[in-house]
């Protein structure tokens, strides 16, 4: 039995958002994701919060439970774009505390779906079935030189080839452009993403650079032809590449290499890290794994509270 800290499971109306983003903030793993802000864009959502074990600080640990309804059921579900959820908290989470927030999930959610994030312990819970995930990121603490000593050969070559076609970085590429290159880049294998769901990350991209959290990035011939653009999510801990796509001729132009190497140049030596945000897809992780950053593990959990009649039905 644990002894941990008392969890209490609140509805977002209960939430107190202040004390929420603080601890977000705070919080070694406090990614952007867990952000209030980021967590309304995809809908309804409610939480589990628990104060330290040794003081009285209530938001010292949260953890973000984004809902839907089907059939009259209560789930809850992965949203489209954070890579990592999980548990964030002002003090290292443990797999005691893993367990015992994933028992506080009230009954009404007959269905839990959730990923962790990188700095939360596999849940030793029986019953749940546990699905490692691979990230990639980069500390940009070094210069630039040290960090393009780093690339593999191919990247160098390739970022060669380039560059001397005269390919240029141009900044506040609209957000409607970056997703119209996703579209017809990856529309296809993305099925899931309805029309509403693109209007959505449309919407917090925008929100996301008018809070200064957030830029895009494009990548241009002379002739100003765009070849690759992108979005990416910026907080005081990290860079996260949450969109990005090559044009109809950037893979020939090795356009997204630019990308990536622009980004590096503008923020190294800045002490932030560069998430790839992703991937478990070997041919992008073999581009991510060109400029060379760590591999970091977390894993995706899923249990279902169904009557054992139903379990032979899912």
């Amino acid at each position: 039995m644990s002894t941990g800290p008392h969890i209490r499971f609140l509805r977002r109306q209960e939430i107190d958002i202040s004390r929420w983003d603080d601890c977000i903030s705070r919080s070694p793993n406090g990614w952007i994701f867990l952000r209030s802000f980021f967590l309304d864009a995809w809908g309804p959502w409610d939480a589990l919060v628990a104060g330290s074990p040794d003081n009285d600080e209530e938001y010292a640990f949260v953890m973000p439970l984004p809902k839907k309804r089907k059939y009259g059921l209560t789930y809850t579900h992965i949203p489209p774009l954070p890579g990592q959820l999980g548990i964030a908290g002002i003090l290292p989470v443990t797999a005691t505390l893993v367990d015992d927030f994933l028992r506080g999930i009230p009954p009404s959610f007959k269905l839990v779906d959730t990923i962790l994030n990188e700095q939360d312990p596999a849940p030793t819970l029986p019953g749940i079935t546990i699905t490692p995930r691979t990230n990639y990121v980069l500390n940009l603490s070094a210069p630039y030189p040290v960090l393009y000593a780093g690339y593999n050969g191919d990247a160098k070559k390739n970022l060669r080839q380039a560059y001397a076609k005269g390919l240029t970085a141009d900044s506040d590429i609209p957000v409607d452009t970056v997703i119209g290159l996703y579209r017809a880049a990856y529309g296809e294998l993305h099925k899931a993403l309805s029309a509403k769901e693109y209007e959505k990350i449309a919407r917090l991209f925008d929100h996301c650079i008018a809070k200064g959290l957030g830029f895009t990035l494009g990548i241009r011939d002379p002739r100003r032809n765009l070849h690759a653009a992108a979005f990416f999510a910026l907080d005081e801990k990290r860079i996260y590449y949450l969109l990005g796509a090559p044009g109809a001729d950037g893979r020939r132009y090795n356009a997204v290499h630019c990308l990536i190497d622009q980004v590096l140049k503008k923020y190294a030596p800045s002490g932030l890290e560069l998430d790839f945000e992703g991937s478990d897809i070997p041919s992008v992780a073999a581009f991510y794994r060109k400029f060379n950053p760590r591999a970091q593990s977390y894993y995706q959990v899923k249990f279902n509270r169904f009557p054992n009649w139903m379990q032979r039905f899912l």
